[in-house]
């Protein structure tokens, strides 16, 4: 009887993590806040990759990348190597951030970022808020 219970086990745990057959792992709404803090080009591009990853396991994640210091370049018109990737994404509900903080200190304006950022007035208090709020937090583009 043991033996026939730890197959069951077994069976209904390989089930549970198994993908389907589109690669998607489940539907369910998931929370994710990540923080980007680089200005080189590869980092860019690696963190809006990382955002199609997600989204291609889940597709119905909440996705918002919160960028400050050096990673606000990714949202700066003048300085994004990435800014269709910003812009498709925006439009599949994925929202990236700019650090007012750091748009003060480097004199940036909302006109310098590209027109699908949107504006928070401090990256550590939006990662904190959200992480408050039960949002899971990846640090982007490693």
């Amino acid at each position: 009887m043991k033996s026939v219970l730890v197959v069951f086990l077994l069976a209904l745990s390989i089930n549970t993590i198994a993908q389907t057959k589109d690669g998607v792992l489940d539907l369910k709404k998931h929370k994710i806040v990540m923080q980007f803090t680089n200005s080189d080009s590869v980092s860019q591009a690696s963190v809006v990759n990382q955002v199609g990853n997600i989204r291609a396991l889940w597709p119905n994640a909440q996705i918002e990348v919160v960028c400050h210091g050096g990673g606000l370049d990714l949202l700066q018109s003048s300085k994004s190597k990435a800014a269709n990737g910003v812009a498709e994404w925006t439009g599949k509900g994925v929202v990236f951030a700019a650090c007012n903080n750091t748009m003060k200190r480097r004199n940036i304006t909302q006109a310098d970022l590209l027109p699908t950022a949107t504006v928070v007035p401090s990256a550590m208090i939006e990662l904190t808020l959200k992480q408050e709020k039960g949002w899971a937090y990846v640090k982007g583009a490693h």
